[in-house]
């Protein structure tokens, strides 16, 4: 009776068993964006580069050209931005701590950070003021993908996701 049990269940088991698994991998999230030196954040590059995939043809074409006038200027600043935390520890971590060290390493974090924004929206401003109606509706529409582990961002229209 054992056998003729085992060989009358062991194909529909094994058939929803793979089933089962073969859904749970399809319907998974997609895995986080790649992670910047030191596990920061991902470079702002990569997420125009994400946004451009959901754009029509013609508008992620657009965008990319923007992008590539002033990508080494952002990365560039993106750098010197994610650099930040070591350097900062390694101005706290001196042998002769000295605050006006800090004080310089912390405003060129400040600077680089707003000109890595401000040449990101110059970029925005430029490629937007090119595209189609389509496209500036689906860059509004858009949002960034959330850090791993970390809380999403509410919809634009809904309430806050719980805690």
């Amino acid at each position: 009776m054992g056998r003729a049990f085992l060989s009358r269940w062991a194909l529909p088991v094994s058939l929803a068993l793979n089933v089962f698994l073969g859904t749970v991998l399809v319907m998974r999230e997609p895995g986080p964006p790649p992670r910047g030196p030191g596990g920061g954040p991902p470079s702002p590059l990569h997420l125009v580069e994400r946004l451009a995939g959901e754009l029509p043809p013609a508008d992620a074409a657009i965008l990319r050209a923007a992008v590539g006038r002033r990508s080494q200027e952002v990365e560039y600043h993106h750098r010197v931005w994610m650099g930040m935390p070591e350097r900062v520890g390694t101005a706290l971590a001196a042998p002769n701590f000295d605050p006006e060290t800090l004080r310089a390493v912390l405003a060129e974090g400040r600077q680089a950070h707003r000109a890595e924004d401000d040449a990101i929206a110059e970029v925005i401003i430029e490629a937007t003021s090119a595209m189609s109606a389509e496209g500036r509706q689906a860059i509004a529409r858009w949002r960034p993908p959330h850090p791993p582990g970390g809380r999403r961002s509410p919809p634009a229209d809904g309430p806050p996701p719980p805690p």
